[in-house]
């Protein structure tokens, strides 16, 4: 009897264990589904993170050539001498080369320009652009107040300086000494820019008593002869010009080349005062400042006179710089 009552026990115990264990799991089950229909419900409450946009990539710069697309096609007429030594010369073979020309070449390649070059006297070239014969010069053109006051120009592509070149038999003067050249005569281009400065260097002296004599031929061409042959007793020349024709004849031990240490010049390109020269005067400003920036002029300068003349000299300033109408025609 009592064992029956143990067994009777025993099996209420263990009833009332899986009672316990079972209420246990269905309490645990019914939690892990509550919380997942929480973190359900969190997660269409809370917004979702959009992705970051991606940058859009800086659109690139138009090329000049782009931005004056107009210009591809038209025709440029450029006269010049022919006979400036490193920088328009005769090429031997019926055509010309120099610095004038490569630059000149490089501008209207780029911009797709038909070039016609027009070979002239330079006593004459000025005349030509004048009445519209020619679009522009590249033959070491420079400014000067009269011709700041007719014409329009580019900015500057070079620079250069005079040099008197004579016998070195008679005499090596010091830099920047006028005062040899008393008694003496003079050449140098009739027309040109050395022609105004020479009259310039004789009116100084004269004014100190000391008296030079000038000659005029018509070419440039004429001058280290002239001084070798004694007709006359010196030449003034641009500085490149005149050490590239004394290396290039083999005179370098018979000349001596003075620096007058008178002025520096610019090189520029001139053009008629008409409106419709304003955008392609615009077009060669931006390109000369692409070329100076990365060594084409540079790279064009040591190739003629074995040395550069494109940089700015020191104490100087950019002479013409053409940035909106009242700065067309001054002397900045």
């Amino acid at each position: 009897m009592k064992t029956q009552l143990w067994k009777k026990a025993l099996c209420l115990l263990l009833a009332l264990a899986m009672l316990t264990a079972l209420g246990a799991c269905g309490g645990a089950a019914e939690s892990a589904q509550e919380s997942a229909a929480s973190e359900a419900a969190a997660s269409e409450a809370a917004p979702a993170e959009e992705a970051p946009a991606e940058e859009e990539a800086p659109a690139e710069p138009a090329s000049l050539k782009d931005q004056y697309a107009s210009l591809a096609g038209k025709t440029l007429k450029v006269a010049t001498s022919g006979v400036q030594a490193g920088w328009s010369q005769d090429d031997g073979n019926g055509g010309i080369e120099g610095m004038d020309v490569d630059v000149m070449n490089y501008i209207c390649d780029y911009y797709g320009i038909n070039l016609e070059w027009v070979v002239a006297d330079p006593t004459g070239i000025w005349g030509m652009l004048q009445s519209g014969e020619v679009d522009t010069i590249a033959c070491v053109t420079t400014v000067n107040e009269d011709r700041l006051a007719a014409y329009w120009f580019t900015n500057t592509y070079a620079w250069e300086s005079y040099s008197i070149v004579s016998r070195t038999e008679d005499g090596v003067p010091e830099a920047g000494d006028l005062d040899f050249w008393d008694g003496k005569t003079i050449c140098t281009p009739a027309g040109s820019n050395p022609a105004l400065i020479l009259e310039d260097i004789i009116a100084q002296e004269a004014e100190k008593g000391i008296n030079i004599s000038a000659v005029y031929p018509d070419s440039s061409a004429v001058l280290i002869q002239n001084v070798v042959s004694k007709e006359t007793d010196a030449a003034l020349m641009v500085t490149s010009t005149c050490a590239y024709k004394v290396r290039d004849l083999g005179y370098t031990d018979t000349l001596t080349i003075q620096d007058i240490q008178w002025k520096n010049m610019p090189i520029v390109y001139a053009w008629n005062r008409v409106e419709e020269n304003k955008e392609i005067i615009h077009a060669f400003n931006d390109l000369i400042a692409q070329m100076h920036e990365d060594g084409t002029l540079s790279g064009f300068s040591n190739k003629w006179f074995e040395m550069d003349i494109t940089p700015l000299p020191a104490g100087e300033v950019e002479y013409v710089v053409p940035t909106g109408d009242d700065a067309w025609q001054s002397n900045e």
